[in-house]
């Protein structure tokens, strides 16, 4: 069962990985006066997208707050995994409760919902499609559906152990 989790967890800090690069291009994109190379047609314009009132919070992109939640959710995944030297740091009970699969599931589903009201704003709002931030988004479903199977293997792991 720790195997399967091992392979979980490796897959949720390869997805974070992907999201950062994803990310870190997104907020190239923004910064940059150039178009995009994903400018395809008027309704697929990462540019567009990327330039929007909608690409930033409190005139921080939104990209750049991408990369800093996908490292984030790469590094809880890194230090839950069994095999990595990022355990010693769990030993103590504080760091315990924050680095959890809980913290994992609950901060992956809160940027799923970033995610999709992002979502909304592309389809219904500025009405462009950003094929990059559809990677993102189908990377954080991807993120938050394994943070999920994680806890449940969590929590039957730990019902097997006090059997």
């Amino acid at each position: 069962m720790r195997k399967k989790q091992q392979r979980l967890l490796n897959f949720i800090f390869f997805l974070s990985i992907l999201g950062i690069i994803l990310s870190g291009y997104l907020t190239y994109i923004h910064y940059s006066t150039l178009n995009s190379p994903c400018d395809f047609s008027e309704t697929f314009q990462c540019s567009l997208v990327n330039r929007s009132k909608y690409a930033e919070i409190f005139s921080i992109p939104v990209a750049l707050l991408g990369i800093i939640g996908y490292s984030f959710l790469g590094f809880i995944s890194l230090s839950l995994a069994k095999d990595n030297l990022l355990t010693k740091i769990r030993k103590k009970k504080i760091i315990n409760k924050i680095i959890s699969a809980k913290t994992l599931l609950f901060f992956s589903i809160m940027a799923l919902i970033t995610s999709l009201y992002l979502t909304y704003a592309e389809f219904f709002i500025i009405k462009a499609i950003c094929i990059l931030c559809v990677f993102s988004q189908i990377t954080i479903l991807g993120i938050t559906f394994s943070s999920y199977k994680n806890l449940k293997l969590e929590k039957s792991i730990r019902g097997d152990l006090e059997l």
